[in-house]
């Protein structure tokens, strides 16, 4: 069976995403091919010796308008013609931004494959209004008008996401609609839980990982609140997409006890490195219906190296993450009203021995869908 996978954000941001690749290619007869594009910060180009990984087209996201969208339309263009000539049986379609490409596939070039398609990310309505959405508010009326009507298959990242898309889709049918969450894969979880970790609770080691601005999340406040406790406290940030605002705010605290890393961690080598750490932070502010409902794959690595959650009330998501599963170490923290002390942790923690969320579990029922007969 040959498999077809659009997505046109580069590849190395989304683990997940690569992840569902190595996976899927895993499958016996299974031959996968990702469409993708290259990416601007630094790292290392994703590849595997069992997906052919095509980047037929570099965006210019710096250009003025007319730049971008020609740039644009042409990865799109390039990557349908190609995806033509591949034949897949299967196409796999990842976020609105990879629309156009598969539109182009079924109605320029003739495409029969069956259609799945995924967000990473919920985009509210309202959120294709913003700045900078001129090209995705276009793709989004593709997926929508037409591609969510051939899909036999709609995923979302969790339930409250799903509800969401659902409600202002009505072409996300029950038949359609599924749940597709994030999660490391089985190897990753078992060097995470490998990994030795210390007993010494002074100070509590705290991390953030992941991406960051001042305006979307907590970090300034959480910062300041660990500067003010430098012997009971230390703070690592990591991010290779980690605004300028946020990286002036932490050099300007001039804190001892913070430690930053703009070049960010490789993912593989992220369930080794978590055991360096006791607590790891989401500091998502809740501004937009994505982070609200956001169940973050940060969250589960953090829980899977062992390491306690600390999240704000503001992502309902989390709450009722935690309320399904109150045996994980999940705290409530409000960062405009931190403690004055820093709490105790407890380094022994749950048991990591049967964490229940593993990307094979997540992907089996896609597997399952996919090798279904049409």
């Amino acid at each position: 069976m040959r498999i077809a996978y659009v997505h046109i954000l580069p590849l190395e941001y989304y683990p997940p995403a690569t992840n569902t690749l190595e996976l899927l290619a895993r499958q016996d007869g299974w031959e996968l091919s990702a469409w993708t594009s290259d990416n601007e910060r630094g790292m290392t180009e994703w590849s595997s010796r069992k997906v052919r990984v095509s980047r037929p087209q570099r965006l210019a996201t710096d250009a003025a308008l007319p730049g971008r969208v020609a740039s644009h339309v042409w990865w799109h263009f390039r990557a349908a013609r190609e995806i033509a000539r591949s034949d897949p049986d299967v196409l796999i379609s990842v976020e609105p931004h990879s629309a156009l490409a598969t539109w182009l596939y079924y109605n320029v070039f003739g495409g029969k494959a069956r259609l799945f398609i995924h967000h990473h990310e919920y985009y509210a309505p309202e959120d294709f209004a913003g700045k900078g959405m001129r090209i995705l508010r276009v793709t989004r009326r593709l997926e929508r008008g037409d591609l969510f009507r051939r899909a036999e298959w709609i995923s979302q990242t969790n339930k409250h996401r799903l509800r969401l898309l659902r409600e202002s889709n009505p072409l996300v049918t029950n038949e359609k609609a599924h749940v597709f969450p994030n999660c490391p894969p089985e190897d990753w979880l078992a060097r995470a839980a490998r990994a030795p970790r210390r007993t010494i609770v002074n100070p509590v080691r705290f991390l953030y990982l992941g991406s960051a601005s001042v305006n979307d999340t907590f970090i300034a406040e959480f910062a300041e609140w660990i500067s003010a406790h430098r012997s009971e406290a230390t703070l690592h940030v990591v991010g290779n997409n980690i605004s300028s605002d946020v990286w002036r705010k932490l050099r300007a605290l001039n804190a001892s006890n913070i430690s930053l890393d703009e070049s960010g961690w490789a993912y593989d080598t992220v369930a080794e490195r978590l055991s360096d750490f006791d607590v790891g932070v989401i500091l998502y502010r809740g501004n937009t219906q994505n982070f609200i409902y956001n169940i973050p794959n940060k969250a589960i690595e953090y829980l899977a190296g062992g390491l306690e959650v600390w999240y704000p009330p503001q992502m309902l998501g989390m709450i009722d993450f935690h309320d399904e599963f109150p045996e994980l170490r999940l705290r409530r923290v409000d960062f405009t009203d931190l403690p004055s002390a820093v709490p105790a942790i407890d380094l022994a923690g749950a048991p990591r021995t049967s964490f229940p969320f593993a990307a094979e579990s997540a992907l089996r029922p896609l597997i399952a869908a996919i090798a279904e007969t049409p």
